[in-house]
Order: C-alpha cells, then sequence, then structure tokens
C-alpha cells in the first residue's frame, strides 16, 4: 500500500506500475466525452497525480490537502457510511473498448490527475486498511491542464453549500449519525469563519483556511481545536449562548487582548496568533470569562480589559522558547495564571475582583 495521505503542497506524483483494465461505459455530453468506472480507494490514490496551486508561482490549481479533512472521510468510512460521490481525474491516455466495455490505463508516471475528490481520495485510502471501498470514477481522456482548470474552477465556483444553520436544525433527526464533537467542530469552524471574514474582529484576516498561516495568522484547524471544546453542546463553557453571542463574545476576548497587550499584538510574529501562545490563552479563557462576567456582570471588551489591566506587563519572550503542543501550552497558560493571580491579589481591596 502506498504512504499514507498527509498534509502537503506542491505536485503529488502518482505512478501506476503496469497497465490495468477496468469495466467501464462511455458518456457523451455535447462535444465531450468521459468515461464512467469503479476502482478501489487502495489502487485509485498511489496512481494519480495532483497538481496543487503554488504560494510563489503561477502555475497548479489544487487546494492543500487537509489532514482534518482526510482523517474526517476516513472515520466516515470506518463507521461504515457510503461515500457516493463521484471523483473526477484526467487520465493522460488511455483507450476504450466499446464492444467489450473496458477502459485500459497505461502505466506510467503522473498517468492521471485529479481535477474533483482529492480529499474523498485521500480518506477512502486511509480507510482502506479497515475498509477498501470503490469509488465512482469519472474520466476525461487527453485533455489539457486549461480544460482541468475549467472544469475545477466551474465545480467549486458553482456549487452552493447547504446553510450551516439549516445542517444544525436538521442534526436533531440524526442523532445516530452526528455526534456532539462533531457538531461542536461545525460550530467553532462558522464561528472562525465569521470572526476572519468580518472587518470589525480583530481576528479578521487572521485565520487561514487553504494554505498555512504565516506570521500572525492561525490555521482554521488550530482554532477550531481549542474553540470546540467551548463551544460543545453538552459541556461547553459556551453552550447556553447563540452562535451570534459565541462569536461575540471571542472577539470581545481577542480584542481585549489586542488593547491590553497592544505592544505585542502589533508584532508581525504576534504571540497570540502563533499556536503556543492562542493555544495558552484559549486554556485561560474559561478561567478569565468566569472572572469577568462575576466581578463586571459582562462580557464586553471593557469588562475584560478591566480584569486584564494588572498584566499589561507581562512579559511573553519566554513563550517563544518552550517549543509547540498541548505541554508547552499548559506551561504557557501556567504562567499566566500565576501572574494573573498574583496581580489580583495585589489589587488594592477597594477594586478587588469579586469571586
Amino acid at each position: 500500500m502506498a504512504k499514507r495521505p498527509s498534509k502537503q503542497s506542491g505536485h503529488k506524483a502518482g505512478a501506476l506500475s503496469a497497465q490495468i483494465t477496468v469495466p467501464a461505459f462511455e458518456v457523451k455530453q455535447g462535444d465531450v466525452e468521459f468515461f464512467v468506472f469503479k476502482l478501489l480507494a487502495s489502487r485509485l490514490w498511489p496512481m494519480v497525480s495532483i497538481n496543487r496551486r503554488s504560494e510563489t508561482e503561477d502555475r497548479g490549481y489544487q487546494r492543500v490537502l487537509s489532514n482534518a479533512r482526510v482523517e474526517a472521510v476516513a472515520n466516515h468510512i470506518r463507521a461504515g457510511r457510503p461515500l457516493p460521490n463521484n471523483v473526477l481525474i484526467a487520465l493522460d491516455k488511455a483507450t476504450f473498448d466499446a464492444q467489450a466495455g473496458t477502459l485500459t490505463i497505461p502505466a506510467g508516471k503522473d498517468i492521471g490527475w485529479v481535477i474533483d475528490g482529492q480529499h474523498r481520495i485521500a480518506g477512502a485510502h486511509e480507510a482502506a486498511g479497515d475498509e477498501d471501498i470503490e469509488l465512482c470514477v469519472f474520466a476525461f481522456v487527453g485533455v489539457d491542464q486549461e480544460f482541468q482548470i475549467e472544469q475545477f474552477v466551474t465545480i467549486n465556483r458553482e456549487q452552493k453549500g447547504v446553510p450551516t444553520s439549516l445542517v444544525y436544525d436538521l442534526l436533531s433527526h440524526l442523532p445516530s449519525r452526528k455526534r456532539p464533537a462533531d457538531v461542536a467542530n461545525e460550530r467553532a469552524a462558522e464561528i472562525a469563519n465569521q470572526l476572519r471574514n468580518d472587518t470589525k474582529s480583530p481576528l479578521s484576516g487572521r485565520i487561514v483556511v487553504t494554505q498555512s498561516p504565516g506570521k500572525g495568522q492561525i490555521s482554521i484547524t488550530n482554532f477550531v481545536r481549542k474553540v470546540a471544546p467551548l463551544v460543545h453542546p453538552d459541556r461547553g463553557a459556551l453552550k447556553v449562548f447563540t452562535l451570534p453571542e459565541q462569536e461575540q463574545i471571542i472577539a470581545n476576548y481577542f480584542s481585549a487582548l489586542k488593547d491590553t497587550f497592544s505592544e505585542q499584538w502589533a508584532k508581525a510574529d504576534n504571540i497570540f496568533l502563533r499556536t503556543v501562545g492562542f493555544g495558552a490563552m484559549m486554556n485561560m479563557f474559561e478561567e478569565i470569562f468566569a472572572i469577568v462576567l462575576s466581578a463586571q456582570r459582562g462580557f464586553t471588551v471593557p469588562d475584560i480589559k478591566e480584569v486584564l489591566k494588572g498584566m499589561a506587563h507581562f512579559d511573553f519572550s519566554q513563550w517563544s522558547l518552550i517549543g509547540s503542543g498541548n505541554k508547552a501550552e499548559m506551561e504557557a497558560a501556567q504562567e499566566f495564571r500565576t501572574d494573573f493571580n498574583r496581580s489580583r491579589a495585589a489589587a488594592p481591596s477597594g477594586k478587588r475582583i469579586r469571586l
């Protein structure tokens, strides 16, 4: 079996060591013809190539492969659920025998290119060790890259996603199909998309979806990882709030951090938007949220800044030296917590935060 799919950019080279012949049928639409056949995921992924878009050069057209999406597809298949969508590829060379009803694909490298469905193919291949499913493949033969890009753009520009609000409304009818953790992830992703697209949000343009985050940015995967537990429908600290309220709470929190630690926020490599800093401050969120609500009876930006003002001196420089991962985030959060508790204890009695 080929190497497990992983998040990657650039060209993914596929290869076929020996030619294969598969049952197929021809479909004609106007002046265009394509072929339909089925192939096991364990055979399809290794043979196809992916021409991914370069961030620095004018070449390629596919997005970066997302590990989270691949794993979601794989888990869907492992759970015994069907994946009825077709995938669309372009074969450089293939011959169709109309009398036999077969399509022969010759051996070689870069013999087939994925136009639509890279995450489905990769996820199905990921699950193949447990359940190797057949995928329905639509294949053009002998088409150039311009034609491939045209198909890719048409598919991705014209398709309309179901509104998330409708998905949430329908989830109650599928209790065995949608886990609370899935609902939390979807809700966190919706909050991320709202905040990154809202020009008034402190995270406007700061959350990236299709590429690796640069300085002053975080990935949507990282955002969802830390926010989903807060909006978990069973146990999240923000579960009782509506979606707009949850969005506003998160926005207010980061606006207050931006104002309180303005010098740090202004840096190109903003510590709050690095994995360790974002993780640490999200680890602190529930504590700060509870204290602000108790002391200020609200969670507006001024409310949060009033509670955090004693921390304006905090030195974040050490956070750059402790690495990344959950352990580093917990260590950074504990440093902040210790200083935070010290500053609260030292506050004048007349201004002491009420607990």
